[in-house]
């Protein structure tokens, strides 16, 4: 594995392990995060773009408070250049909009990640959002 492979499954799986420390230590000062999820009422708060450590750290911190990560797992992660892929297996926790119970929730996600000099300039992430919501009771 290469350097910016090993960063990226190091800092996912400690992610989806409920440890943002090691993402939040890597991200650059001008970090773009762009996700494809699409907003929907409140439902998924994590789509469009982010630019900025402080905006994506503000990110991330409201993604925590409708999902417990509990479980991430690499199945697979290349790279060229500066431009490193993963697909992960997720597993979350789902406590968002109210619920009495969290519900149990998984889904696959591909990252790309540009990476240079062991900081993450660009981050891209990619899920579906419709079998989500479906688990949350909320399709």
């Amino acid at each position: 594995m290469t350097p910016s492979e090993e960063l990226m499954k190091d800092c996912i799986e400690a992610w989806g392990e409920g440890n943002i420390g090691p993402v939040r230590e890597v991200l650059d000062d001008d970090v773009v995060w762009i996700s494809a999820a699409t907003k929907w009422d409140d439902r998924l708060r994590s789509g469009g773009v982010h630019r900025g450590r402080a905006h994506v750290l503000l990110l991330l911190a409201k993604i925590a408070t409708g999902y417990l990560n509990t479980a991430c797992r690499a199945k697979e992660i290349v790279s060229s250049g500066d431009i490193v892929w993963g697909v992960f297996d997720f597993k979350a926790e789902y406590t968002g909009n109210g619920q009495k119970a969290a519900k149990t929730v998984t889904t696959e996600m591909a990252f790309r990640w540009r990476v240079r000099d062991g900081k993450v300039l660009e981050a891209q992430t990619f899920f579906d959002t419709a079998g989500l919501l479906a688990q949350q009771g909320q399709a």
